[in-house]
């Protein structure tokens, strides 16, 4: 195993656990992700969409991927990786837009510039072992 595998790996596992603490304590995915659960009495449900989206997704994406990447590995394993990193890079290109475009929308940048790294970062770690294909 590659350093660049142990790397994707750390990064697969941080947003696997991500995932977990939104599956299990919803209220912290609605203080991260900064959204008010259930802004109309009349449909409710917000809290599903934690657990749902911020929660079973990120985590079963995320482990689904680690294991193929130590299971599988090499070069096919690329295939289940670069979705996942392209995923994250995808975010922090939306929060970039966001913090360029919405400053009126969002009142403050808040933790907007806090992000954008945090995701860039993740979608490179993760696909680092693209760097190890020859």
């Amino acid at each position: 195993m590659t350093i660049l595998t142990i790397i994707s790996a750390i990064a697969l596992f941080a947003g696997a656990l991500m995932g977990l603490g939104a599956l299990f304590v919803p209220k912290w995915a609605q203080g991260v992700v900064r959204l008010v659960p259930d802004p109309d009495p009349a449909k409710p449900g917000g809290y599903s969409e934690f657990r749902a989206t911020y929660g079973g997704l990120l985590f079963m994406v995320h482990m689904t991927t680690l294991v193929i990447l130590l299971r599988v590995g090499g070069f096919y394993s690329l295939f289940a990786i670069m979705p996942v990193a392209a995923g994250w890079f995808g975010a922090g290109l939306g929060r970039s837009l966001s913090l360029l475009l919405d400053a009126k929308e969002n009142r403050s940048a808040g933790m907007i510039p806090v992000w954008i790294p945090l995701e860039l970062a993740l979608a490179l770690a993760i696909a680092c072992p693209i760097l190890h294909i020859s």
